[in-house]
């Protein structure tokens, strides 16, 4: 009943008002809530998402035959529960402000173990890495990790690899200022924090680590599909995702309002459009992909697990961030499909929509890729502006200003018109 409520509210909101923007933003807040839980593999948060967006195409009219939900498994990290850090006996710090637990990290419960740096820099092959690895006293000290990033290049692989080979026990990244977090569909050995490097001062003398880590798998997600029929078979997409990290620990949550409450809220608005319009001319596809933030793997199932015909694919818009258009957007693939970049740049410039339209190249970072890689043609684009929250708990529903969403919304249907 609640989620019904939730749901008349934000559908009357956007006939209430002409402005797109309006109707929105009680999605992205909806999404955002804590009932949500992050929108990921704890608390049920990506299955509550995934009802809510079933149900929302529903009730905007789409006929339940032409709804389709897609099940697939993966594995993933997780923190359900207890998350609880505390230096120097007494100091508890706060989890996503002050610190970070490595997205494949381990859990355990450490007491009072003795801060101890541990340079990298003078390693020069992985031998020499595992050896020092295997001297490290983990029982009573926690070690301070410099030179990770300088190493992972020196050595040819990535800070995930060196990660990976590191024994049971706790080891702290130092971060000059943000903390980002991500999704593993791995677990390492050992317990990893990354700390603001303000609360590595000469005064830390002890750490006292206590967090509940699971290792979930076969985790089953869902892509939705929403399908309007037009006078045509040939297909247009609007694509989005709307998973993010969730939760780490019982009290932290990341709401992932930019990344990407706004790109499934645009999605769900464009779809209400296209209903109401009716007479399409083209058949008008939506769908909303899981597993993005763990490595685009809602997109790449569904690429090779079609619900619909690939070859009938026209074009596909994968809109992910879009929360801030103050500065414009950028179109991924623009150099791959130049012809529809220069049409989408044209009907922005006669309509006077957005301030700027910046051009990309391929890039394998949003739910666009696998399709592009099909030679479907396919932009993904992203808006410039907003304050830079990305994948930390800041992300939230009340930062996003979404000027010129309505102009971008309104560029998005222009451009498909001349398709």
């Amino acid at each position: 009943m609640r989620k019904t409520l939730i749901l008349l509210l934000v559908i009357t909101n956007f006939y209430a008002s002409a402005q797109i923007s309006n109707g929105i933003k009680p999605i992205i807040d909806t999404l955002c809530s804590p009932y949500f839980s992050g929108r990921s593999y704890v608390d049920g948060g990506c299955e509550k998402a995934a009802n809510f967006l079933t149900t929302y195409f529903n009730q905007i009219g789409i006929d339940n035959k032409n709804i389709y939900t897609q099940e697939y498994p993966f594995n993933v990290n997780t923190f359900p529960k207890k998350m609880q850090v505390v230096i120097n006996d007494s100091q508890r710090l706060a989890a996503g402000i002050a610190y970070l637990v490595d997205a494949a990290s381990a859990g355990g419960h450490y007491s009072k173990l003795i801060p101890q740096g541990l340079s990298l820099a003078s390693i020069q092959s992985k031998e020499q890495l595992l050896q020092l690895f295997k001297k490290l006293n983990t029982k009573h000290f926690a070690y301070i990790i410099d030179s990770l990033e300088l190493l992972a290049k020196l050595l040819h692989t990535n800070r995930d690899q060196i990660l990976m080979t590191l024994p049971k026990g706790v080891f702290i990244i130092p971060v000059p200022k943000k903390l980002t977090w991500d999704v593993a569909t791995w677990h390492n050995k050992a317990c990893v924090i990354y700390m603001l490097e303000s609360y590595l001062t000469d005064n830390f003398s002890s750490i006292d680590i206590d967090i509940d880590q699971r290792y979930i798998k076969h985790s089953h997600q869902k892509n939705i599909l929403a399908l309007i029929p037009g006078k045509s078979d040939s297909i247009l997409i609007f694509s989005a995702h709307y998973d993010h990290l969730g939760k780490m620990g019982s009290a932290t949550y990341f709401p992932g309002a930019s990344d990407n409450a706004s790109g499934t809220a645009m999605l769900l608005m464009l779809a209400q459009y296209y209903k109401e319009k009716n007479d399409n001319k083209y058949t008008m596809v939506f769908i909303a992909f899981s597993g993005e933030e763990a490595g685009l793997l809602g997109s790449h199932y569904f690429i090779e697990h079609p619900l619909i015909n690939l070859n009938k694919i026209k074009f596909l818009t994968n809109i992910d961030i879009a929360g801030d258009a103050t500065n414009g957007i950028t179109v991924v693939n623009s150099t791959v499909y130049k012809n529809q970049f220069d049409l989408l740049t044209t009907q922005n410039s006669q309509s006077n929509l957005l301030p700027e339209i910046r051009s990309r190249g391929k890039a394998a970072i949003s739910d666009h890729y696998y399709f592009s890689e099909k030679n479907i043609p396919s932009f993904f684009i992203y808006t410039n502006g907003g304050k830079g929250y990305y994948h930390d708990i800041y992300d939230q529903a009340n930062e996003l200003s979404l000027h010129n969403i309505d102009n971008l919304f309104n560029l998005l249907i222009q451009f498909y018109s001349k398709l």
